[in-house]
This record gives structure tokens, C-alpha cells and sequence, in this order.
């Protein structure tokens, strides 16, 4: 008896296996749809060269949907006051950008910024490559000798960019991606040419946080021990320095971080996510960490529920993560990923 025989037929045993591929189906939709997807940050993450330590993420379609804005002066406002701003490295060339080069904040998806010691490159989706690719070579970028839209590194002088009345030494050296819709920019070929490599499946940054997150709007990350590096308590005051240590000591103590990542989402969703040693190390901290959040920040001179109200927290693994709403008007991004910041005490 064949296949379609035992599906179409009306024996018992055909009855028996329509009904347990019907169950099959059934299992694949069930698990299709609650199996966790990685979200448009995560795999954006993974265009960074392996050595990317700081993270800057601004998606730019969602908050002109968020903040029903299109025109970037209309957005920079609505932006100001929810503390959208904190991630985007646009601001200041964005007039420049949009009229000169045919992107900005106004056209382009989204935006993402990998910093390392040895340089650093901003990745954003255009809509429109190629026609963003004639604008850099009118505006005076000399293209390279082959694959112009697959990963050549365009390069421009000085004079160029002054020129478009961009002063970021960032946009001085670009690579357009066609088939992915990326184009990728830094100020330095060479780190350029290594952040193409990791876009096109080399050695990039495997940054497991971000998969903690689902659509943030603005997101800042650390990876590795950069947190305890960049968030030390080691810059601020004697004062500052000795309460910090008391509160700490009050919760228990904390073990280090390896890795550290704050977002904002829409409806003034705040999320922070640590990553620790091991699944062990994150137990241990989850209340701690907990605590931390509910309370001072002698770093900052406030109290966090100035910044955001703390809903959960959350053990995943070698992570804890933080969720809660960002208070009205409150820096509720910019003031826990700029130090010194008890919260990512290690």
C-alpha cells in the first residue's frame, strides 16, 4: 500500500495514520510558534567583528512608529524626553547625512554601533543600497576596484567630508552589503575591512544578551568584562566610593559581570540584563541584583525608582534580568550605562 494510499484511503490502518500526522502537524505549529526566535538586535549583533566590546543600538523604524514622527527634527524631540537619544551616534551629521548622502534617521531601519580597542564601526539596514551608493560616489568617496556593493571598502579625504558639513571622522570610509541591505562605515579602513569580514560570516561577536531582548527601541551593551571596566566606582569620590561599598556589602555582596546590557522598548519598557560566570554565580545574584536596582545610587546621587520602576527579576540561565517601566522623562537608559553605576557593580 502506498503513501497516498494510507492517507486518502478509508482503512483502519489509514485512519490511524492520518490522524497521527494531523498530531505531527499539530506538535511543528505548537512548537513553531512558542520556540524563541532571535529578535532583529540579536542577529544584528552578530554582524560585529568577535572583538566589539560596546554596543549601541537605535532602531529607527519602530521609534518613528513609536513616537509618530518622520522628519528627524520632529523625532529628536519626541525622543529627548523618553531618553530614546542615548544609543544613536547620528545625531549630530543627521541633516548632513540625509541630504548629502541620502540616509539618516528619517530612511534608514536601524542603526548599530560596535565599538573595540582597536577601533569601531557603525552598521545600518538601508532601504535603498544602490541609491545610497551613487550619493557617496557623487558626493566625492572614490569607490573601490571591484565589489563596489559586496563588501569594497569606499574611501574619502578629509576635504570630503567637510565638504557635506560632516564633521565625524565615523563616515569617512564606507562598504555597502547589497544582498543583506547593510551598509557598514568607520573611520578607519582597515577596522572596516575586518568588521566586513565578520558581517560575511567571519569571526564575530557573540553577544548571548541580546537574546534576552525582544524589540527594544534604544539599547546599550557591554560585553565581556567591559562593564566592570568602563562602570567602576574606581573614578568616583572617596564619599561616593564608601557607600557604594556599604550597600553592596548589605545585599550580600556581588560576583562580577561578564556582560551588562540596558534597553528601552516601547510603552517606556526598561530592561537591564546581566551575565555572570555561570548559571551558579547568576543565582546567587539574583536578589542581590534585585536589591541594588530598588535602591541608591551614590554614583549617581539618586534613587533608581527616580529612573524606572523594578516589575521582576529574573534568573535565565548564567543571566539575571531586570524588567520594569522607565519613569516619565527620566534618563532611564543613559544613567545606568554611563559610570560609575552601582548597579553594574562588580
Amino acid at each position: 500500500m502506498t503513501v497516498r494510499q494510507l492517507l486518502t484511503g478509508r482503512t483502519r490502518r489509514g485512519l490511524v495514520v492520518r490522524v497521527g500526522v494531523l498530531v505531527v502537524l499539530a506538535a511543528l505549529a505548537v512548537g513553531y510558534a512558542v520556540w524563541p526566535r532571535s529578535s532583529e538586535f540579536s542577529r544584528a549583533t552578530g554582524l560585529l567583528p568577535a572583538s566589539a566590546q560596546r554596543v549601541l543600538w537605535t532602531d529607527w523604524q519602530a521609534i518613528r512608529t513609536d513616537r509618530d514622527c518622520r522628519a528627524w527634527t520632529a523625532c529628536e524631540a519626541a525622543m529627548e524626553d523618553a531618553d530614546l537619544g542615548a544609543a544613536t551616534v547620528l545625531g549630530a551629521s543627521a541633516e548632513a547625512l540625509q541630504a548629502q548622502l541620502r540616509w539618516g534617521p528619517e530612511t534608514v531601519d536601524w542603526e548599530l554601533l560596535g565599538q573595540a580597542t582597536g577601533g569601531e564601526v557603525l552598521i545600518v539596514r538601508l532601504p535603498d543600497v544602490r541609491r545610497v551608493a551613487r550619493a557617496y560616489e557623487t558626493a566625492g568617496f572614490t569607490p573601490p576596484a571591484q565589489d563596489r556593493l559586496d563588501g569594497g571598502v569606499w574611501e574619502s579625504e578629509v576635504e570630503v567630508l567637510a565638504g557635506l558639513g560632516i564633521d565625524e571622522p565615523l563616515f569617512a570610509n564606507a562598504a555597502f552589503l547589497a544582498d543583506d541591505g547593510l551598509l557598514l562605515s568607520s573611520d578607519s579602513a582597515a577596522w572596516l575591512e575586518e568588521s566586513v569580514r565578520a558581517a560575511q560570516g567571519g569571526r564575530h561577536l557573540d553577544f548571548e544578551l541580546a537574546g534576552e531582548l525582544t524589540d527594544p527601541l534604544a539599547a546599550v551593551g557591554l560585553a565581556g568584562d567591559r562593564a566592570c571596566a568602563e562602570l567602576s566606582f574606581a573614578t568616583a569620590d572617596g564619599g561616593a566610593q564608601a557607600r557604594a561599598a556599604q550597600l553592596v556589602e548589605a545585599t550580600g555582596g556581588v560576583n562580577p559581570l561578564d556582560g551588562y546590557l540596558v534597553a528601552l522598548g516601547s510603552d517606556r519598557a526598561w530592561t537591564a540584563a546581566l551575565a555572570f560566570e555561570s548559571d551558579g554565580k547568576a543565582q546567587e545574584d539574583l536578589l542581590p541584583r534585585q536589591r541594588l536596582a530598588a535602591g541608591e545610587d551614590p554614583g549617581q546621587m539618586l534613587d533608581y525608582s527616580e529612573l524606572f520602576r523594578l516589575d521582576a527579576a529574573e534568573q535565565h540561565g548564567r543571566h539575571v534580568v531586570l524588567t520594569g517601566r522607565a519613569q516619565p522623562s527620566a534618563y532611564a537608559l543613559t544613567q545606568v550605562t554611563q559610570g560609575p553605576v552601582l548597579l553594574a557593580s562588580c
